[in-house]
This record gives structure tokens, sequence and C-alpha cells, in this order.
């Protein structure tokens, strides 16, 4: 065999390692993509699923459904990548099929207390994120993101309006003035934040402004009142040290 064909099998030979080794990551590369995107669409599903299932009794039907649909394209999308189902992504396509059925409306309480309450907002601001992300993907348009994320701010302010309001309610029970004063300002603050507020809240704001005003004018009474008794007092102890340096 001449040495230009030792040569040219060299090459071959360098060369399809070469090739096969490219294969071989390029494999890799795609069975760790498919890995990830697996990840990510079985990670949407149970946030979507978490989402629902403890916000539900304050959400719109037409909130639920976009809820469904997303955690049902995030189905076909695993199924399609060949992954199987696990318990956590079976159990969001089950409340998926339940929002998809119109049901009435619940009227539940909204959480008042401080750590129930950051839990929920924490899950609004995951929806908030996952909406705008959608929308930036194009993979919902800007007439379904926007009420969407109305509905979601809105219900955002609903649950720091109810805490505010709870802990103003415990001050004004004890007498406390200044820290009722302090939520209901919070209060009204966040409700004054909103660009659009729906008549509901607006009856809200009127209660929590009236309420501020009566607890304005009894901090200002009871400040009157304690000036004039310490003036009371220090007329007295004038007194006092008068009668005593003259009898």
């Amino acid at each position: 065999m001449s040495t230009l064909m030792l040569v040219i099998l060299a090459v071959l030979t360098a060369a399809c390692a070469v090739g096969a080794l490219w294969f071989m990551r390029w494999q890799e590369q795609k069975r760790l993509e498919r890995a990830r995107m697996a990840v990510e669409h079985a990670d949407r599903m149970g946030e979507l699923s978490l989402i629902g299932e403890t916000l539900a009794p304050w959400l719109s039907q037409s909130c639920k459904q976009f809820l469904a649909h997303q955690i049902q394209h995030h189905a076909s999308r695993l199924q399609h990548l060949g992954i199987k189902a696990d318990q956590r992504s079976k159990r969001a396509l089950e409340h998926a099929a339940q929002w998809l059925q119109a049901s009435k409306p619940a009227h539940r309480k909204l959480p008042a207390q401080s750590k129930q309450a950051q839990e929920f907002r924490n899950l609004l601001t995951l929806l908030i994120e996952y909406i705008r992300a959608e929308y930036k993907k194009r993979e919902i348009s800007a007439t379904e993101a926007r009420p969407l994320l109305t509905e979601a701010k809105t219900l955002n302010i609903k649950i720091a309006v109810a805490v505010f309001e709870s802990k103003a309610a415990a001050a004004e029970n004890l007498n406390n003035h200044s820290q009722a004063l302090h939520y209901l300002k919070k209060a009204v603050t966040a409700l004054q934040s909103m660009k659009e507020m729906p008549g509901e809240l607006t009856d809200i704001l009127n209660d929590l402004q009236e309420r501020q005003q009566q607890q304005l004018t009894q901090l200002q009474s009871g400040n009157v009142s304690n000036r004039l008794e310490s003036a009371a007092e220090k007329l007295a102890e004038d007194d006092d040290s008068w009668k005593k340096k003259h009898f």
C-alpha cells in the first residue's frame, strides 16, 4: 500500500472519529435538552395546578379555564417528548378537567392572617410572571393577557387590604387609635394605587376612609385630653410646692 493511500486512510479514520465524537456529543446535548424541557413542562404544570387549587374560590371562570388550557398545553408537550406524566402531572390534568367545566362562583372570605396571605400573594406573583412570559413568547395575545393580569393584580391588592383591615379592626377593638389609623392608611393607599377600581372596591374604600377619619378624630381628641390632664397635674404640683414654701 502506497504512502498516499495510508495518508488518505489515516485522514478518513480521523474524520470518522471526529464525526462519531461530534454525533455522540450532539446526541448527548439533545438528550439533556429533552430532559430539561421535560422538567420545565412538568414544573409549569405543577405550578399552575397549585395556583388554581389554592386560589380557585377567588378566580373567575375564564382565569381557571386559562390555567386548565395551559396545563393541557404543557401535558401535550410532554407527550410529544415521549415522557410519561408522573403523579403530580396527572393531578394537574385532573384539576384542568374540573376547571374546564362551568361552576358556580364560590364566595369565601379572603385570608386575613399575614402568613397565609403572603403564600397567596406569592402564587399570584408566579401567575403574573407566567402570563407575562407567555405573552413575550407570543404564546398568548395581548387581548387574552390583559384581563388576566388585571384580575391577578386586583386579587393581590384585595388580599393585602384584607390583612390591613383585619389588623386595623383588632387595633380598634383595643382602642389603639394610632395603630388602627396606621393600618387603615395602608389599606386605603393600596386601593388608591389601582388604575381602575371595580365598583365593589369603591364601597370598601369609602368605608375605610370613613373609619380612618373616625380614628383620626378620636386620636386627636385623646391627645387634647392627655394635654389637659398633664396641664392639670402640673398646676397641682405647682400649688403643692407653693403651699410647702409658705405654710
